[in-house]
């Protein structure tokens, strides 16, 4: 069978670990070897798919990646009431709002576990699981008492990093085997959008300089994710409409003259005013997630 190198919504949790132990070494002012500094130090590699590259092996960086970056790299503090409302997950009748919001819940439920708030990240988990049953693998939480397991190691990174690697092999394997790899894609939109979501949120309330560049780097990312989207279109009748959505936000930050004029020596630096379009831009496709 082939390996596919695509990472779906649900693993963002691979990278708990990581996430957790790099916020504990940013605040203690150590540092370990035991992985947590290439994640604290060095910027995610995936993002651009270069020239030639297939995209069957592009990988798409984790909602987790994206919510330790505004933790590790902005400094963006948790704010109650930020997060998407917990919904009945049950609501949504189509695969393709059930995998958007699956990719909401999962950015939310890792910006509550890398700050720490166990018991809203308790929340997400439950409609995670019940969004992962109505889209076909939620038998993989039900084994060997998953859900249970993960609970009682919130807080201890190894036991959850292999945990999530349990976790990650099943849905893998689930996806590889049903043809829905496609559904990668369509959640980590919504992942996406929420993490960016997230960060605009808090800098418009803390002007936290760290908002411009964080942007910046997901604005690369998407570039690789509307690619994917294109590749896969003929999967759901609502693809090409989220593409359409990002597009529009693509082209929006690529029509400011800091983005038009960037080099390889003169690095994005998004004025408050550009900021704040992305922003409102990024809001309203997000209320439009949240709403279907």
């Amino acid at each position: 069978m082939k390996v596919k190198k695509i990472t779906f919504p649900i693993c963002l949790l691979a990278l708990v670990s990581l996430a957790f132990f790099s916020c504990q070494n940013n605040q203690s002012g150590t540092s370990g070897n035991n992985g947590a500094d290439t994640l604290t130090k060095t910027p995610p590699q995936t993002g651009k798919i270069k020239q030639g590259q297939d995209t069957d092996s592009y990988v798409l960086p984790s909602p987790l990646q994206l919510a330790s970056i505004m933790v590790r790299s902005s400094g963006f503090k948790y704010m109650p009431d930020i997060c998407s409302p917990v919904k009945n997950a049950a609501q949504f009748n189509s695969h393709y709002q059930m995998a958007v919001n699956l990719g909401i819940y999962s950015t939310d439920l890792s910006y509550c576990l890398i700050n720490k708030k166990n018991d809203d990240a308790t929340k997400y988990l439950n409609e995670v699981k019940i969004l992962a049953d109505q889209l076909g693998f939620g038998g993989i939480f039900k084994s060997n008492s998953f859900v249970q397991r993960f609970q009682n190691n919130m807080n201890v990174p190894d036991s959850l990093a292999s945990l999530i690697g349990e976790l990650q092999m099943g849905i893998d394997t689930y996806l590889e085997e049903n043809n829905q790899k496609y559904i990668n894609s369509i959640a980590y939109s919504g992942a996406l959008i929420e993490s960016l979501y997230i960060a605009g949120t808090v800098y418009e309330k803390e002007k936290n300089q760290g908002e411009g560049p964080f942007i910046t780097e997901q604005m690369d990312v998407t570039e690789g994710l509307i690619r994917l989207l294109t590749k896969n279109q003929s999967f759901d009748n609502n693809i090409p409409t989220l593409l359409s959505q990002l597009r529009e936000i693509s082209t929006l930050y690529n029509s400011f003259d800091e983005v038009k004029n960037k080099s390889a020596d003169k690095p994005v630096v998004l004025t408050p005013d550009h900021i704040s379009q992305m922003n409102k831009a990024i809001k309203d496709l997000r209320e439009k997630f949240i709403a279907s």
